[in-house]
């Protein structure tokens, strides 16, 4: 598995991070971002949009926490951005029929994984881990299975 470790001392630079992990992303993986609330989790969705649909889906990106779902679509390419923090509060376990939304080239992104037993399947994964060092500085690591080439971005930690 590759591992990939960075502080970013700004919002703007875990964007900019972000994007540059969604620009080498293909269609189809899952984004699963785990961390505490607050720590960046929506921004760092609204860069993997920036890399993966460019700058004009920016605009869109805003947490899902009452809806659960957002899909932002550009470039013939769609992003399915889940968050799954008040499934939590629901008793909600299971994730059966989710993301049944989600087409089979949609990327994916999951906030709040570990809320549910099923996460979507037979897709290639990304884990985004966050952790709030200080007021806008951030942990952010990155792991990759082996069959996952996402070239000279991930390095050891």
């Amino acid at each position: 598995m590759g591992r990939y470790r960075r502080v970013t001392d700004s919002c703007e630079e875990t964007i900019d991070l972000a994007a540059k992990l969604g620009h080498l992303l293909i269609p189809g993986m899952v984004v699963l971002l785990s961390g505490d609330y607050g720590a960046g989790k929506t921004e760092f969705v609204r860069g993997i949009v920036q890399g993966f649909l460019g700058e004009t889906a920016v605009g869109q990106v805003a947490s899902p926490s009452f809806s659960l779902l957002h899909v932002y679509e550009a470039m013939g390419r769609r992003v399915c951005h889940y968050d799954l923090y008040r499934l939590e509060t629901m008793h909600v376990k299971s994730g059966e029929g989710l993301f049944q939304d989600a087409e089979e080239e949609d990327l994916i992104c999951v906030e709040w994984p570990e809320v549910v037993n099923l996460l979507p399947q037979f897709r290639k994964s990304v884990c985004v881990h966050m952790c709030l060092l200080a007021d806008s500085q951030r942990e952010v690591v990155i792991e990759v299975a082996e069959d996952c080439d996402l070239g000279f971005f991930m390095g050891k930690d």
